[in-house]
């Protein structure tokens, strides 16, 4: 269990924020955080990993509806 001594990487929080606004960027800085957290040994791994879960989760979801969009606007009338 943590203590309120322990410091919190910075990077994880700012992962999962940017996750839900710009999803790849979110990932990415996910990754970097937990690599930092691994490093360092910092708390704050649950919430990096849940920017880069977040983050993939959604860029997925971009991906998929450009393609949909663009294969329904393709279409003749």
């Amino acid at each position: 269990m943590s203590t309120s001594s322990e410091k919190t990487n910075t990077l994880a929080i700012v992962s999962l924020v940017v996750a839900l606004f710009v999803p790849l960027v979110g990932a990415i800085l996910g990754h970097v955080a937990m690599g930092q957290i691994k490093k360092t040994g910092e708390q704050g791994r649950g919430i990096a990993l849940a920017g880069v879960i977040i983050g993939w989760v959604f860029t997925a979801l971009v991906i998929v509806s450009a393609v949909f969009a663009f294969v329904v606007w393709s279409q003749p009338f």
